[in-house]
């Protein structure tokens, strides 16, 4: 009897212990409504600091029965790895929190899905990215990243779906970069159709200005495969004096150097993505850092109201 006893475990308290977690708890907890899942990694460059901090928070978190844990893998990537994603009563609890009155419903009312885990995990690599190589002091860095469960909304009837949409800042200037993270199991046709469905939608927006959608992949050749087909769709990079214009770069070039990294159109050019035309959002917004999680104010900057300040993207084409 004292063995089975000791096998019994008292489930943790789930929402009921919310205040009593530390703000970067909360963060990330808030973060992952839009976000999904995590990996340790990530929630040590958002929230932590440290691995092994993230480790000991996320376990704690799952103890408490606020997240469940779980080892993700796949064909493409049959190593897989460990991420944590809210646990369903605790997204809903917090989805009323953050919409008091209701979540909004897509308007074709169809329900609501994301990606699988592993292409969501890919995709928040390159935030990763982006915001560990960040630098304010030389005038460099991620100002805004919208996961892809906001970007769901983004157009009416859902019939674009990026998968992140990225804000990054050179200088003054702010460039808007969409991101489309592919895995390799998309035919050509489809990509060139994703891009050609970005042209029928901000082509024809009142206010225009320069839209980037920025194809991540898995390899150089792949990537040349990529340019090939969207080349071969329409050709050029943003041709018929569209506003969107279509890039293409490799996963590892972009990790290694994600501002330094040669990103590089269907037509051949050749830019780093700080070299992309901006796109006018106001004043200069502040940059994201490493560990902003623990500030609630950031964030305004990685969820659905990041769409709100940008004109081109608050009502776009229903």
């Amino acid at each position: 009897m004292t063995a089975a006893r000791r096998l019994i475990r008292r489930p943790g308290p789930g929402i009921a212990a919310w205040a009593a977690l530390p703000e970067r708890d909360r963060g990330l907890l808030l973060w992952l409504v839009h976000g999904d899942v995590v990996t340790a990694e990530l929630a040590a460059l958002l929230a932590y600091g440290h691995r092994r901090i993230a480790q000991r928070r996320l376990a704690r978190l799952v103890e408490y029965g606020l997240l469940i844990g779980f080892w993700a893998a796949n064909r493409q990537r049959p190593r897989g790895r460990y991420a944590y994603a809210l646990a369903k009563p605790v997204r809903a609890a917090l989805e009323r929190s953050v919409w008091p009155d209701g979540k909004p419903a897509l308007s074709d009312g169809a329900p609501e899905s994301v990606s699988p885990v592993i292409h969501g995990l890919a995709t928040h690599d390159v935030l990763a990215a982006f915001l560990r190589e960040s630098d304010p002091e030389a005038g460099i860095g991620l100002a805004a990243w919208v996961p892809e469960r906001p970007c769901i909304r983004l157009v009416s009837g859902g019939y674009l779906r990026p998968d992140a949409l990225a804000v990054v800042r050179a200088g003054d200037a702010s460039i808007l970069l969409v991101v489309e993270r592919d895995l390799g199991t998309e035919r050509g046709p489809v990509l060139a159709g994703k891009l050609e469905r970005y042209r029928r939608v901000y082509d024809h927006l009142p206010a225009r200005a320069p839209l980037h959608v920025g194809f991540v992949v898995d390899s150089a050749r792949r990537a040349a495969s990529v340019r090939a087909r969207l080349r071969a769709a329409r050709g050029g990079g943003a041709p018929g004096g569209s506003v969107v214009s279509a890039w293409v770069v490799a996963e590892p070039a972009l990790a290694a150097d994600p501002y330094g990294a040669v990103w590089t159109a269907p037509d051949g050019a050749e830019a780093q993505v700080v070299d992309f035309a901006p796109h006018w959002t106001g004043d200069p917004w502040p940059w994201l850092r490493p560990g902003d999680l623990a500030d609630p104010v950031a964030l305004e900057a990685l969820d659905d109201r990041v769409f709100l300040a940008i004109p081109m993207l608050a009502g776009p084409a229903q």
